[in-house]
This record gives C-alpha cells, sequence and structure tokens, in this order.
C-alpha cells in the first residue's frame, strides 16, 4: 500500500457507516471515547445496508393493544436456534435475545417512532417510521450531537498492528489519498462481501454469481479480508447468504425492498409450471431468505408465485409485496401461464393437482393452521387454499441477496478471536461481518437488530481499550 500522507489519531476507530458501525460509534462516545467513523461511502450513498432495508426488529415483549400476544426471550431464543438448525453459537443467540428490547428502547429514545410489522408475522415485528433510511438519520445526528467525526469517502484497507500483534489503527484511502488513522482499538462494521461478485463465486457458488443485490454496493468484504490478514478467525457459513423473495424485475444493483412477503398465500413454480417447495412450511418470516436461495440453486433464478383472488383481495395482501410494477392478471389460468411465460400444460397440472389434495380445515394466516395438502410433493403446510377464484394473479420472482453468512469470530465482547481461539487485542466487530448466527436460513426481522445490539457492545468494549 501506499505510504500514507496524512496521519489521525483517535480513541475508537469505527469502520462502516451502516447502523452497526453507527451503534458502535455512539456507544464508544457515550462512554467518553473520541471516536472516528470511516465510511467507504460518500455522505449521500452512507449506511450501508441499512439505508436499504425497512428495519424490521423482533425483540421480547408483552401482550399489549398493539400486539394481541406476547413473545417471551425464550421463544426468541427458541426460534433463532431452531431456524440455525442448532448451529449458532448459543452464546451470541443469548445476548441478541436478552438485549434486543433494550435496544429498541434505546433507539425510541433517540426520536425513532415505531410501525407495525408485516401481518402474518407472529406479531413480534415492528419497524421504524420512515424504514432504514429513518433510523440512520437518527444515528447519524446522534453522532453529530455527541461529537463523533465521520471521514466519508474513505475505504480502509489494512489493519495496523503492532510487535505484540494488538491492533492500532487502520490504513484507508480516502478522497486526498492515503490515511493512517492511529486508535486505541478499532470496531469492524463495515458488512459481508455480498457485493463483491468474485468472493461470491468462491464462497457461494455459481447461482450466487450474478444474483440480483438488495443492498449497497459497497459491501464488498474488505473489513472481513483485513481481518483474516490480520488472524482472525473465520467462523459461521460461509456457503450462506440471505436472499430474498424479490420481484425478477428488481434493480441489478441497490434494488431495495422489491420483496414479496405474501407468497405463503398461493403457490410457487418454476418456468415449466411444476411446484418445488412448500410454500407453507413455515411463518414467512422464518422462510423468504431461505426460498429466494431456493429459487436461485433450484429453479435456475426464473420462478412465478401465483395466486387467486381469495388471497389476493385481502385488505392486508397488498401490504406484504413491494413489487416493482403491476402483476400480471388473467381471468384463466390458459391466459396467466401465457402472460408469464410459464408451461401451460405444466401450471395447469400443476394447480389441479394441488386443488385435489388441498384438504379441509379453518385458514388463519396468523398461526401455522395445519390446512395443509395431502398426497403431492412438495407439500404445502399450511395454509392451502384450491386456486379457483378468478382473475389469477402471478409475478415472476427470483432470489435477491441481501448479506452473506460467513464472517469472523467473535466473543462476548465483540471481540474477535484469532486462529488460536485468543482475541486479537484491540479489535472488535459487529453486524453482517460476524460469523456464527445464521446458518441456512434466517429468521426474519433481526439482521438491523443484531448491528445495533452487537455494535453497542463492541463500541463500548472499544472505548473502554
Amino acid at each position: 500500500m501506499t505510504p500514507a500522507q496524512e496521519r489521525i489519531e483517535c480513541q475508537v476507530a469505527v469502520v462502516g457507516g451502516g447502523c452497526a458501525g453507527l451503534s458502535a460509534a455512539l456507544a464508544a462516545a457515550e462512554a467518553g471515547a473520541q471516536v472516528m467513523v470511516l465510511e467507504k461511502a460518500s455522505r449521500e450513498e452512507r449506511g450501508g445496508n441499512t439505508r436499504f432495508s425497512d428495519a424490521q426488529m423482533r425483540f421480547p415483549h408483552r401482550a399489549d393493544a398493539y400486539w394481541p400476544r406476547s413473545y417471551s426471550v425464550d421463544e426468541m431464543r427458541a426460534d433463532l436456534l431452531r431456524i440455525s438448525g442448532g448451529r449458532a453459537n448459543r452464546a451470541l443467540v443469548e445476548i441478541l435475545a436478552q438485549e434486543s428490547a433494550g435496544a429498541v428502547e434505546w433507539l425510541s429514545a433517540l426520536g425513532l417512532e415505531w410501525e407495525e410489522g408485516f401481518p402474518h408475522a407472529r406479531g413480534y415485528r415492528r419497524h421504524p417510521r420512515g424504514g432504514g433510511s429513518a433510523l440512520l438519520d437518527a444515528l447519524y445526528a446522534e453522532a453529530e450531537r455527541q461529537g463523533v467525526q465521520v471521514m466519508y469517502g474513505t475505504a480502509a484497507r489494512e489493519l495496523l498492528i503492532d510487535g505484540r500483534g494488538r491492533v492500532t489503527g487502520v490504513r484507508a484511502v480516502g478522497p486526498a489519498g492515503a490515511i493512517e488513522v492511529q486508535a486505541g482499538a478499532v470496531v469492524l462494521a463495515c458488512g459481508g462481501f455480498q457485493a463483491n461478485a468474485e468472493m461470491r463465486l468462491e464462497h457461494l457458488g455459481r447461482p450466487a454469481e450474478n444474483v440480483i443485490l438488495r443492498g449497497s454496493r459497497h459491501d464488498t468484504g474488505e473489513g472481513i479480508t483485513m481481518a483474516l490478514a490480520a488472524g482472525a478467525q473465520p467462523a459461521g457459513d460461509w456457503a450462506g447468504y440471505h436472499a430474498a423473495v424479490i420481484d425478477a424485475r428488481s434493480a441489478a444493483v441497490e434494488c431495495g425492498v422489491t420483496a414479496l412477503y405474501n407468497f405463503q398465500m398461493g403457490i410457487i413454480v418454476d418456468g415449466e409450471g411444476h411446484r418445488f417447495l412448500d410454500e407453507g412450511e413455515d411463518f414467512r418470516d422464518h422462510t423468504y431468505a431461505k426460498f429466494g436461495r431456493v429459487i436461485l440453486e433450484r429453479a435456475g433464478g426464473a420462478a412465478f408465485s401465483i395466486f387467486d383472488q381469495q388471497m389476493y383481495s385481502r385488505p392486508e395482501f397488498q401490504g406484504a409485496w413491494r413489487p416493482v410494477g403491476p402483476p400480471v392478471v388473467a381471468d384463466t389460468l390458459e391466459g396467466l401461464a401465457e402472460g408469464l411465460g410459464v408451461s401451460e400444460a405444466g401450471l395447469l397440472r400443476t394447480v389441479r393437482e394441488f386443488n385435489a389434495a388441498v384438504a379441509p380445515g379453518e385458514l388463519d394466516l396468523d398461526r401455522l393452521d395445519g390446512k395443509a395438502t395431502r398426497g403431492i410433493s412438495p407439500p404445502k403446510s399450511n395454509w392451502a387454499l384450491p386456486l379457483v377464484e378468478p382473475p389469477f394473479v402471478g409475478l415472476a420472482v427470483t432470489g435477491g441477496i441481501t448479506f452473506t453468512f460467513g464472517g469472523l469470530k467473535t466473543d462476548r465482547q465483540a471481540g474477535v478471536i484469532d486462529r488460536s481461539g485468543q482475541a486479537i487485542a484491540g479489535l472488535y466487530a459487529a453486524g453482517e461481518m460476524v460469523g456464527e448466527l445464521y446458518y441456512g436460513n434466517y429468521p426474519g426481522a433481526t439482521s438491523v437488530l443484531r448491528g445495533v445490539v452487537f455494535g453497542r457492545i463492541a463500541g463500548a468494549n472499544a472505548a473502554r481499550r
């Protein structure tokens, strides 16, 4: 790297200006530290993936007028472990379950107002009015009040390490050239490698090479690679990723929220008109990120979500999807197949077999109602209604990558662990670049939340250095 042209000193350097980085910066500042944030993006593009999100959050709460039922720490812990197949780091799961409600209270104290989340999600979601952009605005406003310095257009490239193996700062490239930031501690919070096509191909495989990128184009994995170069231990599901079911017409990069959060209300077929997954396997929050990946890997990235008026006409349907444009609507299944470009014979056969397999029972979208199909594979385990009421509605869908699951091993203090199992002095991490929380699937409404929870822990402990 080019010798540094400028040297700057601070007590805590935070790499990344999304929710995890800003939460870390504020926690460090609240502890009395002088803090500097290195944000790779410009001021206009700041915020990482948070800028493109709804910032939905799940957290334990008691039943009240807003929520018809409570959601306990035990339930949240169980959900996180179950959805990871029992592979998630139990210490990290416990911290997230225990600290999430406090993190939401902290955000509320910054002036955020909350709205109800998407329907049919067990009733544990809220999101800030204005989504991730409003969340970032609140965090940056508080950072300014706390005296946190933000260096925009400044990309970290290498960790500074002294003769004792202690991290003492960061080398970076800013608008004026190379800089060296000397710091008592460094917090890495600059995202996964989802915007890096080369790393996606290497770790995620061919289906993810040209996938639509939902979030920031700046999340290209440098934080992870510089930590690994400094001896950090890789951890987590390096072949896994969050890939929501999105409108196939979405922009290739930074498309934001163009997702279908109501696919469980119909069926999903491939180009031959065949179903290939259990749309009612679990609550949408527990399947949408997995199903996006299934569409990429089993259907070549091209699938179709289909509904009839029994679902499409429900008032809550429109609030649970964000299509780029209008869907295909037809009075007959033959017309729908033609409009979507799906095999007519295959779709007709699939719908005929599906309708005949729907068992009797009462539909209840707010619970796992057991209203299933019988005798077909794959089944639809819940919310199965025959597709019989025209006009029929269809939309081409694909999987859009949000973030990668693999990253760094950290301890309960958000300290980065080296390959010998010891904490690297002076180095902390938070957000998407931390591994061991998600494996194979993703529990909805937890990623922005984990950025805030572990960002605050990382910043507070960095300040203590």
